[in-house]
């Protein structure tokens, strides 16, 4: 078996412990990378807490890049010795993935929250008992992981895998909100408000100024709404043309008024997963305005906004799932992006070894850090399978 060095969580709300771990024989369908780096996201740190339902002990991580060290027999989209961006997994045979929306797959929770393989079995073992993981179908706070082939976006080797390991999720998200959904250009939409700041929020505002710079007229007005300052200040080094703080203002609703005029707001983005949030974003909406949220509320949380206005003024709210983006298709466009030096991500981390890993998910938390980032050793000489 190969052999790895892994982040485990034995229990909800218990810390990460570094651990040896032994992965199973690779699969047809899967794909072993040796992880250069992997981006720490609210949502592993959410299983932590145990606000999203899991299996324990699990080994999670779902923004990975690496190199490909081996593929299975039915695997034709990378081959040993790619560099990888790892993503969401999806079945690649439901009629959503048929027509390019893999971000809509019917699998889609199951292949990716289930921290399982798909025909259920485990990729992993620990202490001679089996191990969760295939996390988005990674599982990559992992020195190696046995990734699904659909997970896996091939980038240009001269490209840096410890600044781009965060496209496949938060990045994606956020800028895919933007372009994917919004779709700003084909509405003519001049005012967007992204709603929390973090490393969503943040590729979010990034994408917006990439749009506004390349259309003239689209995306003038782009508002940053966030209680941190420093958050603010952010922003407006990333592109936000006008910030607001709530924790300052009386009504952020007005606020945004005043801001975009008669004209209204045209879009706008939730990452806060806040369900005042969202009302209130709704609210601020003007007439054929646009809202979308990718901050995840509890499960059992419920919005609840007045019928008529919403109606009568022919707005439109919708969620969406990474950013609805096929991330074959999206990530090397972000990817291009970032060399073009367009897409200044790097503001945004700090890096830790595997070691560290319990004070980088402490830093994210009392938000001191955007978006941390685990570098991994090498492993070449334990990637010998039997």
């Amino acid at each position: 078996m190969v052999t790895a060095t892994a982040l485990v969580l034995e229990a909800a709300n218990s810390n990460f412990q570094v651990e040896r771990v032994e992965l199973k024989r690779l699969q047809p369908e899967e794909v072993l990378v040796e992880l250069r780096a992997t981006g720490v996201c609210h949502t592993d740190i959410s299983v932590q807490q145990g606000k999203i339902e899991a299996v324990f002990p699990v080994v999670l991580g779902h923004e990975g890049a690496g190199v490909v060290r081996e593929v299975g027999a039915n695997v034709d989209n990378v081959q040993v010795g790619d560099h990888v961006l790892l993503s969401y997994s999806y079945c690649n045979q439901c009629r959503h993935c048929q027509r390019g929306k893999t971000y809509q797959c019917v699998k889609m929770a199951e292949r990716n929250f289930a921290a399982c393989r798909p025909d259920g079995s485990s990729p992993m073992e620990w202490r001679g008992a089996s191990l969760r993981g295939c996390f988005f179908g990674q599982s990559s706070f992992s020195s190696v992981a046995l990734v699904q082939a659909t997970s896996c976006v091939k980038v240009d080797k001269d490209m840096p895998l410890a600044s781009l390991a965060p496209l496949g999720c938060g990045v994606q998200t956020g800028a895919g909100a933007v372009y994917n959904v919004l779709r700003p250009v084909d509405a003519g939409m001049k005012s967007v408000v992204i709603f929390g700041i973090g490393g969503v929020g943040s590729a979010a505002i990034m994408a917006a100024k990439v749009i506004s710079e390349d259309h003239a007229g689209i995306l003038t007005t782009i508002i940053a709404v966030d209680l941190s300052e420093e958050r603010l200040e952010l922003a407006k080094q990333l592109g936000a043309t006008h910030v607001i703080n709530p924790s300052t203002t009386e009504s952020v609703v007005e606020a945004i008024h005043r801001i975009t005029g008669p004209d209204g707001l045209e879009g706008a983005i939730d990452c806060t997963g806040v369900v005042a949030v969202i009302n209130d974003m709704i609210v601020a909406l003007g007439p054929g305005g646009r809202a979308v949220t990718i901050g995840a509320p509890p499960a059992s949380a419920k919005m609840s906004i007045q019928v008529f206005p919403f109606i009568n003024g022919c707005k439109s709210y919708e969620g969406s799932n990474a950013g609805n983006s096929n991330s074959s298709e999206f990530l090397p466009f972000l990817v291009e992006l970032f060399r073009q030096g367009r897409l200044p991500i790097e503001m945004l981390q700090r890096t830790y070894k595997p070691t560290e890993v319990n004070e980088a998910v402490a830093a994210m938390l009392e938000g001191k850090v955007v978006k941390p980032v685990i570098l991994w050793p090498e492993e070449q000489s334990q990637l010998v399978g039997n």
